[in-house]
């Protein structure tokens, strides 16, 4: 579970210095390479779906890139406990062993990546028709991850919102956002509330509040905005997010390392935020 994680609370007047500086320590990609020579599959492509989600609120959002080399990295938010002390990361890398073709037309990659605190490492990746793959274990009973091609480069700008949910919208830290690359050296999103634009400070003339973004290929490194946990004078608080968008590009998974967040969670019985057991996606507008 998500017990360990660390509650996270951004005053408005110091988001932007706490995010930037966040935003810095992701690792960057050049993003989703073109069509390659069938010779050199997989290298260059990326995947996306998710974990296994044994021990998780909901199966947790993933992408896989395959690297130029033998190497390959996956993004999540990933949390093990070695020595019994919670380690948390954003990406790991796993090595190809070895690549092989069955018999039934299937890519077997031979790796050794562990990829959560729960259960044991993956030890094969099965690729099928170059557009599905599956991490297994070694004794074949354990599905660790699901993944499907991301075929090419998708904008996330846009206006998105969560789906429908007892009157109002799911994940209500998400419920009015958009994405806005209009100045592409400084992407931000915005939010609105109650039908209002969120601004940066009590005065309905200040500026719209704007919370720098990131995006890398199919993964997308962003904040929401929950107006219920109020900071001292004007405005709510930002919540760091990670999402990772599905092939089509009109949907995106999310998750988030703060432990209260906005999105289904058994304890809440209710399902104030959301189906529990079901991984949070967004929708674009």
């Amino acid at each position: 579970m998500k017990n360990g994680f660390i509650k996270s609370k951004i005053c408005l007047y110091t988001m932007c210095i706490v995010l930037i500086a966040g935003f810095a320590g992701c690792k960057k990609d050049s993003g989703i390479a073109p069509a390659q020579n069938t010779a050199d599959f997989p290298k260059k492509t990326e995947w996306v779906g998710t974990l296994n989600g044994n021990g998780f609120q909901y199966r947790p959002p993933v992408c896989l890139k395959f690297n130029s080399d033998n190497t390959f990295t996956m993004y999540a938010i990933f949390v093990f406990f070695p020595n019994n002390v919670e380690t948390r990361k954003d990406s790991i890398t796993g090595t190809i062993q070895k690549m092989d073709t069955l018999p039934d037309g299937r890519m077997r990659i031979t790796t050794d990546i562990t990829t959560s605190f729960n259960g044991g490492p993956t030890k094969y990746l099965y690729v099928t028709d170059k557009q599905k793959i599956q991490g297994v274990s070694a004794d074949q009973t354990v599905e660790t991850f699901q993944l499907s091609l991301f075929p090419k480069a998708v904008s996330v700008a846009g206006d998105w919102s969560g789906p429908a949910w007892k009157g109002g919208f799911a994940y209500p830290d998400l419920s009015s956002i958009k994405f806005d690359n209009s100045n592409p050296a400084i992407p931000v999103t915005n939010y609105i509330q109650n039908g209002t634009a969120v601004r940066n400070a009590a005065d309905p003339t200040s500026g719209v509040l704007g919370v720098l973004y990131r995006q890398r290929g199919a993964r997308v490194y962003f904040s929401g905005y929950d107006e219920t946990k109020r900071a001292p004078g004007y405005g709510g608080t930002i919540i760091p997010y990670f999402g990772v968008l599905l092939p089509g590009g009109d949907k995106m998974m999310v998750d988030s390392r703060v432990y209260d967040v906005r999105l289904p969670n058994y304890i809440n019985t209710n399902e104030s935020y959301g189906s529990n057991g079901i991984i949070p996606v967004i929708i674009r507008k």
